[in-house]
């Protein structure tokens, strides 16, 4: 018996209706699940290899959810862990003091340049000790209600990641199916969104590599006895855009100054400026980016590093910490669908003047 459009447009709205329940209902999960997701696309090819070794679709999910947490989460939740424990062991009298060291230190820096040194004077007369123990209690504050929260979202997507690793088949299935696309036309999407999500992941392990490195060989000239754990802070910083390493360099040029070491203090921070931030994270990374585009894949991208890198950014900016994730995918997405309906269009217009 055929429906009636009564009975279509009731059973429509209800349907739309208990999506938009659903939504509402998990709506503290979307954004957790969409970065699980998109990780999962990204690292997918480590399930498949560790399955050639352990033949168990549940215990190849498992590692496989493992060994990412043992290399992103877990030196992060150390890094926040650490900058906690910093800021909370400050006493007044420390920050007292090591204020008025570091502005001595910055004044017989910059007197061989009078215009900056009395700028300096007149700006740091506005900024008292007490501002700066001020300053600390709330980054204290700030970094643990985001730890807490980091640690929150990261136990759910390490959840949502591992039922994504053991049913990756059937959700890859269930996407090709419900796209409003041929099979082909789909995969192309798919492929074009892993193969970006890929090369950002990748870029972002060697830039982290490289940076701690650079940092690290800093601090051994410098003969500090943990140059290697601040080189591996260091890299894990990096991860973070905007911010990076400064949240490793700056304490570290601070002590310099408090030991009275004003010209060590002024090598670290021209170094990790310069050196570091400018040539290897904005200079050598999009680099980076066209040499795995080019080598790692075996259908290169018609993308440009640029536009990939960019998108880090915008994605930062826009989402937080994983629009490294976010802001990529959603580029990779849009140029998909552009690319697609390009094609499209050529294939009617070719079709038209046949007939």
């Amino acid at each position: 018996m055929q429906r009636m459009p009564s009975e279509r447009i009731f059973f429509g709205t209800l349907l739309v209706l208990v999506i938009l329940a659903m939504m509402y209902l998990y709506q503290s999960f979307w954004m957790d699940f969409g970065i699980a997701i998109l990780i999962c696309i990204a690292t997918i090819g480590l399930k498949k290899r560790i399955l050639r070794l352990i033949p168990s679709n549940f215990f190849a999910s498992f590692f496989s959810v493992l060994i990412l947490t043992l290399l992103f989460v877990v030196p992060i939740l150390f890094l926040a862990q650490q900058a906690v424990v910093f800021f909370s062991q400050l006493k007044a009298e420390q920050l007292v003091f090591y204020f008025n060291a570091s502005k001595e230190g910055i004044i017989s820096l910059l007197a061989h340049f009078p215009v900056l040194e009395s700028n300096f004077i007149d700006i740091s007369k506005n900024f008292s000790p007490q501002d700066l123990i001020n300053l600390s209690i709330k980054a204290s504050s700030f970094i643990g209600k985001q730890t807490l929260q980091f640690v929150i979202d990261i136990g759910f997507i390490i959840l949502f990641l591992f039922v994504l690793f053991y049913y990756a088949r059937y959700f890859y299935v269930i996407f090709l199916k419900f796209m409003p696309f041929g099979i082909r036309q789909s995969q192309e999407i798919y492929d074009e969104v892993s193969s970006v999500l890929k090369i950002v992941l990748f870029a972002s392990i060697i830039n982290l590599i490289l940076q701690g490195i650079a940092f690290g060989g800093l601090m051994s000239v410098l003969h500090y006895e943990n140059a290697i754990l601040l080189g591996v802070l260091y890299g894990m910083a990096s991860l973070i855009p905007v911010v990076g390493g400064a949240v490793v360099w700056i304490p570290v040029a601070g002590y310099e100054l408090y030991l009275g070491h004003y010209y060590s203090a002024l090598g670290i921070s021209l170094y990790s400026i310069l050196f570091i931030s400018i040539v290897i994270d904005s200079i050598v990374k999009p680099f980076i980016i066209g040499l795995l585009n080019r080598n790692m894949l075996d259908n290169p991208l018609r993308l440009n590093e640029l536009v990939i890198f960019f998108a880090i950014f915008a994605g930062f900016s826009s989402f937080g910490f994983w629009g490294i994730v976010i802001g990529p995918a959603i580029t990779a997405f849009f140029i998909a669908i552009l690319r697609l309906g390009r094609k499209s269009y050529r294939q009617s217009k070719k079709s038209k003047k046949v007939n």
